[in-house]
Formats: structure tokens, sequence, C-alpha cells
């Protein structure tokens, strides 16, 4: 194998592990967060717990605030000022971040949801 082979293969390899860099919490994340944009829950109705309560009415709220701060731009995970217990988010849009907080279950089910500034 010549040395430019062995570059490419390394290149590729490195673009494929950046390309699966976020968790599997983070794109569990992004997935709900589009699903609040689009005012449909239907898409992750399995992430979450039977257990986890939050209303249709306050999904159509989030969905308003997002809608209004424009494009989804990034979901990315955060370690800043995250309570014990749950994983937190940045989700980044056009005009504005807010924080989005999620409590899982032992099987990796989301039992709490929420969304605040920043």
């Amino acid at each position: 194998m010549t040395l430019a082979r062995i570059l490419c293969v390394a290149a590729a390899a490195e673009l494929v592990a950046g390309c699966s860099a976020a968790s599997a919490t983070q794109r569990q994340a992004e997935r709900i967060t589009r699903a609040i944009v689009a005012n449909d829950m239907r898409p992750v109705e399995g992430e979450f717990s039977a257990n986890a309560s939050i209303s249709r009415a306050r999904i159509a709220q989030w969905s308003d605030l997002f809608n209004a701060a424009g494009t989804l731009l990034a979901v990315r995970q955060t370690t800043a000022e995250c309570r014990a217990g749950w994983r937190c988010f940045d989700a980044r849009f056009e005009k504005r971040t807010y924080v989005e907080r999620m409590r899982l279950d032992e099987t990796g089910k989301v039992v709490n949801w929420n969304v605040g500034p920043p």
C-alpha cells in the first residue's frame, strides 16, 4: 500500500469519525427539537417513557418559540449549569439560543423535557 493510499484511508476514517462524534443523546435531543419545531411529536413518540407528561399545549408553545427564532442551526450537548441526572443541550437557532434539558430513565427513554432561555 502506498503512502498516498494510507493517508487517504486515514483521512476518510477521520471524516467518518467526525460525522459520528455526536452522542446518542445529542442525536436524540436533535430529533426531539426538530419534532417540536414541526409541532408533530409522532416521529419521536418512541423516545418518551410512558411516564413522561408533556402536554400538547406545552409542545405548541415551544414550537411557536422555536419557529419565531428562525431556522434550527445546531443542537449541542453542554454541561454548563446542568443539574445532576439531567442532560442539557444548547439549541441554536438563527435569532437566539435555547437551553433544552432532558432526563432519561434507565432504558434511555425521556421522562422529562423542558426548554428555557440560556
